[in-house]
């Protein structure tokens, strides 16, 4: 009888583990200390980036304590609301997920918001063709936006459905949310956060942590 009871907690422990391995697909929460390895991230405009160690808790919260040891921190200035961004590489299946979340970290002088852009294969070759020219926009794909607002300073847990967001490119891809690896599409490609001042000329300060997609 206790081998069959170890037994079903071992089967168990497996079915919880299967479960939360297809609840959410995890992008990036900076433990591993570096944001140029894997993923790769890269940087655009007056942004600066670097992988921060988090401030320590005064208070019991647990947004802030799933945010582990590290984030990322980003800061710039602004002469006309545009400070610039981050973006990393993605190449995932993102039609079994509903969801968008983020942990932003915020400061109590320097606010503003965080554009969210996601780029989908729209022309099956796991490739986003952009045009430099154009402010490297896609030339074949679609692109997705959704806007959200940096709070005071402490961790705020952000989680947007897909429908959220909104087609910024008619005519251009499909216009249709199909994110899924299929018929030669590598589904949801890439993930760009661009940062816009409160002010038109200031600065920006705040961190980012785990970025995931989910139900």
């Amino acid at each position: 009888m206790k081998k069959f009871g170890l037994a079903l907690g071992f089967v168990f422990l497996l079915a919880l583990g299967a479960v939360s391995q297809f609840s959410f697909y995890l992008v990036d929460n900076f433990e591993d200390g570096d944001f140029t390895k894997s993923p790769k991230w890269w940087r655009f405009g007056n942004l600066g980036a670097e992988v921060r160690q988090n401030p320590s808790l005064e208070a019991r919260d647990l947004i802030a304590e799933s945010c582990g040891d590290y984030s990322l921190k980003v800061s710039g200035g602004t002469t006309n609301w545009y400070v610039g961004g981050v973006g990393t590489n993605l190449g995932v299946d993102a039609s079994r997920f509903s969801r968008f979340q983020l942990d932003l970290y915020g400061s109590h002088e320097w606010r503003g918001k965080i554009i969210i852009e996601l780029f989908e294969d729209d022309n099956q070759n796991y490739s986003i063709e952009q045009d430099p020219q154009n402010n490297y926009e896609p030339i074949y794909d679609d692109k997705w936006l959704a806007e959200v607002n940096i709070q005071g300073q402490g961790f705020t847990r952000i989680s947007l459905p897909f429908t959220a967001f909104r087609d910024v490119n008619p005519g251009v891809g499909d216009d249709i949310w199909n994110p899924e690896e299929k018929d030669g599409s590598g589904g949801l490609l890439k993930l760009q956060l661009v940062a816009i001042s409160e002010k038109q000329e200031g600065e920006m300060d705040f961190s980012i942590d785990n970025i995931l997609l989910t139900y």
